[in-house]
Parts: structure tokens; sequence; C-alpha cells
């Protein structure tokens, strides 16, 4: 599980129960206590969180203040952008497209253009903003509870809102694809919001870097049986290149 995606699980986690102990989220997350305390000090750092002895407070009244992660420390950034490049490539331009709110997926805003007619479906507030600057793009934001540290939607309305549109693709990201061929993702809102869109899209492309083949994280939400396409970079291994033909999925190297 990578650091946004475990950070953004333990701000919920606040949110919700107020308080977090370090060796229950070491547990929780399978990982050290050090990784687990240089989260709380990164996320004490940037909201109203409290330090304690052996874990970290949110007061009941609070409310977290709406930041995103600093888009440099995002891991993997250049595989990320020749991605979503090529991603760019398989839209029509008068498609209704689904764009979620995934590090990787989200890079795609970099390449519209203002003769794009499509209908941007999304649950990311940078997705839908950027969209908007395009006179000729229609921007559906998903309504729903707003993740702080992503700036996306999320939550039930989000799901029964999507289940009312149809879409011709959507593009998609995932924490980890392991080797039962399974996705994954470490927050549970967005892994049921994920599974969601598979029931209303005619076509899945998942977007991912080769880093996050054979591992898995928390919350399953589809099989790769459901994938049409997949693109990743040139680090793919013979192993998930093997799962991904397995599943019959197109691999599109992205160069």
């Amino acid at each position: 599980m990578n650091t946004r995606t475990r950070c953004l699980a333990i701000l919920d986690m606040l949110q919700k129960q107020h308080q977090v102990k370090v060796g229950e989220l070491a547990d929780t997350f399978n990982t050290s206590e050090m990784t687990i305390r240089r989260d709380l000090n990164f996320l004490t750092q940037q909201y109203n969180i409290t330090r304690t002895h052996g874990g970290a407070t949110l007061a009941q009244d609070s409310v977290v203040r709406m930041i995103s992660f600093d888009e440099a420390k995002i891991e993997h950034k250049e595989a990320k952008e020749l991605i979503a490049r090529k991603a760019m490539e398989l839209v029509d331009f008068r498609q209704r497209i689904f764009i979620d709110s995934g590090s990787t997926t989200r890079n795609m805003i970099n390449y519209f253009t203002d003769d794009m007619r499509n209908v941007i479906v999304t649950n990311n507030l940078t997705v839908a903003s950027v969209a908007l600057q395009h006179r000729n793009m229609s921007v559906i934001m998903l309504g729903g509870e707003m993740l702080h540290i992503a700036g996306c939607s999320s939550g039930t309305v989000a799901e029964e809102q999507m289940k009312r549109y149809q879409v011709d693709i959507a593009f998609l990201g995932a924490a980890a694809i392991g080797t039962d061929g399974k996705m994954y993702d470490g927050y549970s809102p967005e892994a049921r919001l994920k599974g969601t869109i598979f029931e209303v899209s005619k076509k899945i492309c998942l977007m991912v870097d080769s880093t996050k083949f054979n591992c898995y994280d928390l919350h399953e939400f589809g099989s790769l049986r459901r994938v049409d396409t997949v693109i990743t970079d040139s680090g793919i291994d013979k192993d998930a290149l093997n799962l991904l033909n397995r599943y019959k999925v197109e691999v599109i190297i992205a160069k």
C-alpha cells in the first residue's frame, strides 16, 4: 500500500472514531510502527490532528482542512504521466467517460483539448475543474462525502448517483493487482465506488504502473475478467504479463 492510500484510510478512521493507536494501525496495514508514526507526523503537519502517546486524536467537532498531496511527492511520476498520455489515445472525443481520482488517472487532464466534446464523469475535484475550462466538455461531478486529503467524493451518495449513468469507457486506477487476478484498493469507499463503475461502463481501462502487480491491499473491487485494457509501463515483468494474458486483457505499454 502506498503512502497516499494509507494516509487516506488513517484519516477516515480518525474522522469516524476520533482516535487511533500506532500498534493497531501497524497491524491493520501490515506495516511497521515507524512507518505509521511517519504517516501520523505528516497528517499532523497538514491537518488539525493531535499526536498522543502511542497514537493520534481528532477532536469530535474538528473540521479537517482541505488540502491535497504534493504532486511532486507522487511515486513513479514519469511512468504515470506516460500512461495517462497513452490513455488519451483511446478516447473518442464524443464519448462519455469516467475518470477516477487516482494519481495516474487524473494526469489525463494534462492532455484535454478544446476540441473534445466529451461528457466527463468524475469524483475528483481537480479533474472536474480542469474539464470545466474546456467549453465543449460537459462535466458531471459525483456528490457524496468529500475525502479532504484526496479532493474527491465517495460513499453511498456517489455510488447511487453513478448507478444512474452509463459511460462508454471508465479509466480506473488500482492500489494493487494480485496474482489471483483481483484488483485492490486501500480505502473501502473508493473500492465500493470502483465496483459500481464496473456495472455501468461499457469498457474498463485500468491504468497502473508496473509496481502495482503481484501485490495486495485491503479491499478487493473487481476481477481482471471484467477489464478490457490495461495500460502500464515498460517495467512490467513476465509474471504480470502472463497474468493479463490468462485473463485475455489487452496490454498497452506506455513509452
